[in-house]
């Protein structure tokens, strides 16, 4: 048996410093951007040398790719929580209260940092390569995501383009808001997204 607990401890080491590479990578990517965050940043922060980064990850493209598979993960997390402790005592329709937590997550630093790496990716095949199997998968999550909160969203075609538009209008929106954004502007364009949420789910509960 000793060897196995021997294993067991090599393999929580291993995602300790992996978690904590990733950790020190999204922060760097928040307070420095892509092209400023370097492997020898991240290392810097997290404490490690560049031989135990490299032994998880094989290029700067690739670390930055799990970091944001790793904070999409860590935001769905964030949502969920927040979702649920909403509901408990809210008169508003559940998809009402999603979309202004969905909001919430939009305006993060750390998804800010994310999409700064979509912006790099047209000019870096290396990135690209990288970013769009976890993008896929992160779309491919919160169609689920959604799904399971609100099976009323396999209705109808209408219903399903709720939540396509919802999310690529929040984009586009939280890009803007980086650099400028009129606060009745927003406010309105929330607004009208609320009035579609409750058009479609006039008494939805989630599941």
């Amino acid at each position: 048996m000793e060897p196995e607990r021997t294993r067991r401890t090599q393999a929580e080491r291993r995602e300790t410093t992996r978690r904590a590479l990733l950790d020190a990578t999204i922060q760097s990517l928040m307070e420095l951007g892509y092209s400023r965050t370097t492997t020898t940043e991240v290392v810097r922060r997290a404490g490690f040398s560049q031989g135990a980064l490299f032994k998880h990850f094989p290029s700067k493209s690739a670390l930055v790719a799990a970091a944001a598979e790793q904070l999409f993960e860590d935001l769905f997390t964030r949502f969920s929580s927040a979702f649920e402790a909403s509901v408990e005592h809210a008169d508003e329709p559940a998809i009402v209260l999603a979309m202004r937590k969905l909001w919430d997550v939009f305006c993060t630093k750390e998804l800010r940092a994310v999409y700064g790496l979509y912006a790099e990716a047209p000019n870096d095949p290396e990135l690209h390569a990288s970013l769009v199997p976890v993008v896929a998968a992160h779309q491919a999550n919160l169609s689920r995501f959604a799904l399971d909160l609100f099976p009323e969203l396999e209705r109808t075609e209408l219903h399903r383009a709720l939540l396509t538009s919802v999310i690529y209008a929040m984009q586009g929106l939280s890009f803007q808001k980086a650099v400028h954004v009129d606060a009745d502007d927003e406010a309105r364009m929330l607004s009208h997204l609320e009035s579609l949420g409750r058009s479609l789910f006039p008494k939805e509960i989630p599941c």
